[in-house]
């Protein structure tokens, strides 16, 4: 009887060690792509929320599905030659401009000319899914906007 006990306590031990060691790292390729690589894509903006506060104007806050227009940021579509294009959310309009972009840490910069740019965290990215999201503040005014994409 101990031997069985011992027999079957060494097959369970067997049994769960392959089994943590089938079970290991497989679907973490997508995982280690760099930034630059997982952004390449369409993505459709579905959920926004946020808020405006000026100096001298009511705070404007938002939390809902875009609807006709976008609160901060549009579709995207991320090139892999570092441009992009910002589109309507009835993707029939042509894109309002072709820029560049740049990674850095977690951060996607928007470059729209040598004057203006944006900096956009990623909050997650997954090969489906991607939220963003845009801080700013200065002497009268701060901005917060989270922005979740679909990949389109």
């Amino acid at each position: 009887m101990k031997t069985l006990r011992i027999l079957g306590t060494t097959l369970l031990i067997t049994v769960l060690c392959l089994n943590f060691t089938a079970c290991s790292d497989d679907d973490d390729d997508e995982d280690n792509r760099p930034l630059s690589e997982k952004i390449v894509g369409h993505w459709v903006l579905t959920y926004e929320e946020g808020f405006i506060k000026e100096a001298n104007y009511p705070d404007h806050e938002w939390s809902h599905a875009p609807k006709d227009e976008y609160e901060y940021f549009g579709n995207f579509t991320f090139r892999a030659d570092g441009t992009y294009s910002q589109y309507d959310l009835d993707g029939t309009s042509t894109p309002q401009s072709i820029e560049k972009w740049s990674v850095n840490g977690d951060v996607i910069t928007l470059i729209e000319d040598e004057h203006e740019q944006y900096d956009l965290k990623v909050v997650e990215i997954t090969n489906d899914k991607l939220i963003l999201e845009h801080y700013f503040k200065d002497e009268g005014y701060e901005v917060r906007a989270k922005m979740t994409y679909k990949r389109g």
